[in-house]
């Protein structure tokens, strides 16, 4: 059997939706012997890509500097690893080898190592696990097509590498290059101000930022509680970790954000859930910077409309009825004294009931049916509750315009929008 060590020709296999390769469960059991033997050589191929690389001179690698050649080493041998888990098609370590690519690619930026250099590496190391792996399988009679297809996984795994490191490592030199806060803050002022329609400011404002003419933007408005922090520095750090570059500044009482986000924003905000407390809103900035101030003012309603003292991240989108009620907390206040006053004014329990059961048939549509079984009673109990609202407050459920605005009056109940209380804490649970 012949050992070769070029890259593998194309195959008609299926990929995922980065480009690499998926192996059949058939071909990774064939593979299996070869990469357990790939393992236990997972530090040997290290060594001997540091050697090459520390053979060959600095390179760019600052390897003068204390400490830098051990965590090089260190750096090598998590890759090597990472990259034959990756191969062997282990789905837990996809997601933990390309976090590490770009946490590579960020700290090989803020250390100044050459982009080339770094890919370069990568190459040498890809090789090397190609060559060991042709090794290990043509001694364990691992056949051609399979090791065909692992090579193929192989380098394009390489390609996937490359992608995510360029676009941390760009990110993380376009971060450092902007540092300057008094600019950034300037920018953002101005953008928060409307100035973003003005041509000259616009242009200014994307090289400061880094933005694209046709960035996508998502603008987010933090309300910190008193008694927590409310720097984003926190934040920044999270979302760049996760391969998105933030921009803040602290305008009065809130934070106002701004996420280059290519996406629809669901994964920012999911980072924004596990790193801060206090309530955010988020909106899409749909005409550029031009629509930054617009965006601004969506998002502040956005996370206004939630109950304070709140943890809580959400879109515009997810909260309009309530972004409305909140936009005019006096006639709020007014809608729900002339709708459900006669109600609120029913003494403690009997009041707590007669709200919940309503919020229950409002949720399913007007349905007894459903609303007893969420209340855990019986429809007709449901139905002789629905009744008593009604006498209470004139308002019948049947009546679109009296449905709706016993859900408006309702929906602010909940949300704390009403200016009033329902009970102890002025909430009504739905």
């Amino acid at each position: 059997m012949t050992q070769t060590s070029h890259r593998p020709g194309p195959d008609q296999a299926a990929e995922q939706g980065d480009g690499t390769v998926l192996l059949t469960s058939a071909e990774r059991e064939v593979l299996a012997p070869a990469f357990d033997a790939l393992r236990s050589r997972a530090d040997h191929i290290a060594e001997a890509v540091a050697a090459q690389l520390l053979d060959g001179g600095d390179l760019g690698y600052g390897l003068d500097e204390p400490g830098r050649a051990a965590e090089l080493r260190a750096s090598i041998r998590d890759h090597v690893r990472a990259g034959i888990e990756r191969l062997a098609d282990q789905r837990p370590a996809q997601r933990r080898a390309i976090d590490l690519w770009r946490e590579t690619g960020r700290r090989r930026a803020q250390q100044g190592v050459p982009m080339e250099i770094v890919l370069t590496t990568y190459m040498i190391g890809s090789r090397l696990m190609w060559e060991a792996l042709l090794e290990a399988g043509h001694r364990l009679d691992v056949p051609d097509r399979a090791l065909m297809r692992a090579g193929r996984l192989l380098w394009s795994t390489l390609d996937v590498q490359g992608t995510v490191l360029r676009d941390s490592y760009r990110r993380e030199e376009l971060a450092r290059d902007q540092r300057d806060p008094a600019r950034v803050a300037e920018v953002l002022e101005g953008l928060s101000q409307g100035r973003g329609a003005e041509a000259d400011f616009a242009a200014r404002a994307r090289s400061v930022l880094g933005l694209d003419h046709d960035s996508a933007l998502l603008v987010l408005v933090w309300l910190p509680p008193a008694d927590g922090p409310s720097t984003p520095d926190l934040v920044r750090e999270r979302l760049q970790d996760a391969g998105y570059l933030s921009h803040w500044r602290r305008q009065g009482a809130h934070v106002l954000g701004l996420v280059p986000s290519p996406d629809d924003g669901t994964r920012v905000r999911k980072v924004l859930e596990r790193t801060v407390r206090g309530r955010v809103g988020s909106a899409t900035c749909r005409d550029g910077l031009s629509g930054v101030l617009a965006a601004q003012d969506s998002a502040l309603a956005a996370a206004v409309s939630l109950p304070r003292g709140s943890d809580a991240v959400v879109d515009i989108s997810e909260r309009l009825p309530e972004a409305l009620l909140a936009a005019s907390p006096s006639l709020t206040t007014q809608l729900v004294e002339a709708t459900l006053g006669p109600l609120l004014s029913v003494g403690g329990v009997t009041r707590e009931v007669l709200l919940e059961t309503l919020v229950a048939v409002l949720r399913h549509g007007g349905s007894a049916t459903y609303a007893a079984e969420d209340l855990v009673c019986h429809r007709n109990t449901v139905i002789y509750r629905v009744k008593r609202v009604e006498e209470l407050t004139g308002l019948s459920l049947d009546d679109p315009r009296d449905r709706l605005l016993l859900t408006l009056a309702a929906t602010a109940l909940n949300s704390g929008l009403a200016g009033l209380g329902s009970g102890a804490d002025g909430e009504v649970r739905s």
